[in-house]
């Protein structure tokens, strides 16, 4: 039966990042489990992440570019999409295109769900904000990342089905062999919102621990500004900016802690994959995601968001203290279980189809 259950899933792109991630892991399972399955992308850029090959990518003819125009562009391209393929159902992501995809998939008469992504009080422009109240409650229903975005959802009037599904986890390679070093590792876009000029500047003063390192992975625009931060402090051989890497695990296993200082999210998957590896994890409890995924004390430090003394304090704890370090990774095959690709993937298909 499942084989004529054609699925859609509508992304901005699916170059690196968290969203793109989850919308290439769902569609893979439900490729692997007899669905037909679309991706429609409303920017032309090459996929980062594996997809099988299955999996059906429509991309648009046009470069995108902000401005009235262009939103008219993609809302043609999602809606020629859609009345050519004619799916059961459509999942659209992102808060910025959720409304034009609703509109096209009311116009082509398909059951339209949506999900917002980001952290669920980052202010969007005053536009976006009305589009969202009036479309939004047309959706046929609402998938948050965090119980704090299903709150903020509803308080808003947004919907009235909305289910909270956190991020599947991607699969650890537990082939490698793990030879936990000196090194305290963050994994992460380099933008302003991960906060990492902060964990340099928390790591530059801890000064008694010179033999650690501080590896950061990811790129972004604030790569330069960062390097140059580091060069200032005279920190290059114990702060090393990666770039974005395709074996992640081959560096996990190197490290000993896993250090988030985020002030922004809307799930972190950096975070649970550290969780999940395992690593011992502080993070800042930004909105939204990391109370969702730590348990204080338990499986890490939860730092309260700016407290940057506490996290400074925190972080030498766990640096100090290798029976601490494997009391917080003692649960990490719960955390593996409780976010397992097809687990969670199972409760997102089961919400769009029952």
């Amino acid at each position: 039966m499942n084989h004529k259950r054609k699925i859609c899933f509508v992304t901005p792109t699916l170059q690196m990042g968290g969203m793109e991630r989850v919308v290439s892991l769902l569609s893979n399972h439900a490729a692997k489990n007899g669905y037909d399955v679309y991706i429609i992308c409303l920017i032309n850029k090459k996929s980062y992440y594996y997809l099988d090959d299955r999996v059906n990518v429509l991309e648009p003819a046009f470069e995108y570019k902000k401005g009235l125009l262009n939103k008219t562009k993609v809302f043609y391209h999602v809606s020629s999409c859609l009345f050519s393929v004619r799916p059961s159902v459509v999942l659209s992501f992102s808060e910025v295109f959720n409304p034009l995809s609703i509109i096209s998939a009311k116009l082509a008469n398909i059951p339209v769900y949506i999900s917002d992504r980001s952290n669920p009080k980052k202010e969007l422009s005053l536009l976006t904000q009305i589009l969202r109240k009036l479309t939004y409650p047309l959706a046929k229903g609402m998938i948050s990342q965090t119980e704090l975005a299903k709150t903020i959802s509803l308080n808003k009037g947004y919907n009235n089905n909305i289910t909270v599904i956190p991020n599947p986890l991607r699969e650890i390679d537990d082939t490698i062999e793990r030879i936990k070093g000196p090194i305290i590792i963050s994994v992460g876009r380099l933008v302003s919102t991960k906060n990492y000029k902060e964990l340099i500047d928390i790591f530059f003063e801890i000064e008694d621990e010179k033999k650690w390192q501080l590896w950061i992975l990811g790129d972004g625009p604030d790569r330069s500004d960062l390097q140059e931060h580091i060069n200032e402090l005279k920190l290059n051989d114990r702060v090393k900016l990666f770039g974005a890497v395709k074996d992640v695990d081959s560096y996990l296993s190197k490290a000993s802690i896993f250090a988030f200082s985020s002030i922004s999210e809307g799930f972190p998957n950096a975070l649970s994959e550290a969780i999940a590896y395992p690593l011992p994890c502080i993070a800042y409890d930004c909105p939204a995601g990391p109370a969702d995924l730590i348990k204080n004390e338990e499986n890490g430090f939860l730092i309260p968001i700016h407290d940057r003394d506490s996290f400074k304090l925190h972080l030498i704890k766990l640096m100090r203290n290798n029976l601490l370090r494997e009391s917080f990774m003692s649960s990490y095959k719960l955390h593996r279980k409780s976010y397992n690709i097809d687990s969670i993937s199972e409760r997102y298909l089961n919400f769009l189809l029952n």
